[in-house]
């Protein structure tokens, strides 16, 4: 089992030579694997005319397990790039993941999770964050639907702001076929919500999203990954916005 783990830390190294943090992707509440250890990275890239919204890069790497079928604990690592491609690429923060299940697949209306995560940064004057919130996901024939709802708190004496911010993030999936189905995702940003920003200065992006999960065999786990390109609705928000995750699950 260790050699395996070894091997599986190598591949997702080489699929993201630089680790970092993403906040494009969604929390899934009923797909918690217990006995299934987790090796994800999620990324994004920005393209826009103007400097300030171009080229802004996120990554993350991520391990994680299915200790129960309700609990889903990640460590995470990253870095970031804001403010243009003149900017540097900065190891930003680790993080603690949880992901929790409330209710029993398929038995009410909606399947209900909650999330919650601590972001201790790495940066000198950067405050610490709390993230949290609900996530609902629904089956509707051949179809998927999630969608997340998380506040963000600074915490620390380093908090520049001590509102809390408001995102949201959704996604629906036609399942066609396991290794390839289409989805439509939607991620928003309002601000904080004490003086929430106009709706044209929010951020809100939505596109085409391939998503596919391949098992390997032989009692070696299965891999999923995500791809998609996402447009700008708002003149906040960048014009395009590619995003990407790949993630290796394996029994232990």
């Amino acid at each position: 089992m260790t050699n395996r783990i070894s091997r599986l830390v190598a591949t997702v190294l080489l699929l993201a030579p630089a680790l970092a943090r993403a906040d494009f992707h969604l929390r899934y509440p009923n797909e918690i694997d217990q006995g299934e250890f987790e090796i994800e990275h999620n990324g994004s890239t920005t393209f826009d005319r103007h400097d300030e919204k171009a080229d802004q890069r996120s990554y993350t790497a991520e391990i994680g397990a299915g200790v129960t079928s309700w609990w889903h604990p990640e460590l995470e690592l990253g870095i970031e790039r804001d403010g243009g491609p003149d900017e540097p690429t900065r190891l930003t923060e680790a993080v603690f993941e949880n992901t929790f299940l409330l209710t029993e697949p398929g038995e009410g209306w909606v399947d209900l999770g909650f999330y919650a995560e601590y972001a201790h940064t790495i940066l000198h004057g950067v405050a610490d964050s709390l993230e949290f919130g609900p996530l609902l996901q629904k089956d509707v024939g051949r179809t998927t639907h999630t969608l997340n709802l998380l506040l963000t708190k600074q915490i620390g004496s380093a908090q520049d702001d001590r509102g809390y911010d408001f995102s949201y993030a959704w996604q629906s999936r036609w399942n066609i076929w396991r290794p390839l189905s289409p989805a439509i995702e939607i991620y928003g940003d309002t601000g904080d919500l004490d003086r929430m920003n106009p709706f044209k200065q929010q951020q809100l992006i939505a596109g085409p999203v391939a998503v596919g999960v391949y098992y390997l065999g032989n009692g070696l786990g299965k891999f999923k990954y995500e791809a998609g390109y996402l447009f700008g609705v708002t003149n906040a928000s960048p014009a395009g916005t590619l995003r990407w995750k790949a993630e290796i699950e394996v029994p232990f």
